[in-house]
């Protein structure tokens, strides 16, 4: 592939990559229990569904509780994030083949 080539592929992966601001590192990770009153519907099968984010700051694990309403958000936001990573591996892959071409 020829510089210009690669500077065109560059800038298209840059443009389709999510904005800084739309993302946010993590796992989601979906906990279901039992809350422990003895009549409740969750004591015949139907367990209580929570959704948490899983992230490693600093090198500690925490979960962060995610209210139902903030649910789909969230889970574009991890998904923007995974993109990001991806699109700045492919960045950093053109600027590699930009720096070692021979001109």
């Amino acid at each position: 592939m020829n510089a210009v080539n690669l500077l065109t592929r560059r800038k298209a992966i840059a443009r389709k990559a999510p904005g800084i601001g739309q993302i946010m590192k993590g796992s989601i990770v979906i906990v279901k229990r039992y809350c422990g009153k003895p009549n409740c519907r969750c004591r015949k099968g139907h367990k209580h569904r929570s959704m948490y984010v899983s992230q490693t700051i600093g090198g500690k694990s925490r979960l962060v509780y995610i209210p139902k309403r903030s649910e789909e958000n969230v889970r574009r936001l991890i998904a923007n994030h995974r993109g990001l990573k991806a699109a700045l591996q492919k960045i950093s892959s053109v600027n590699t083949s930009l720096a070692t071409r021979i001109v």
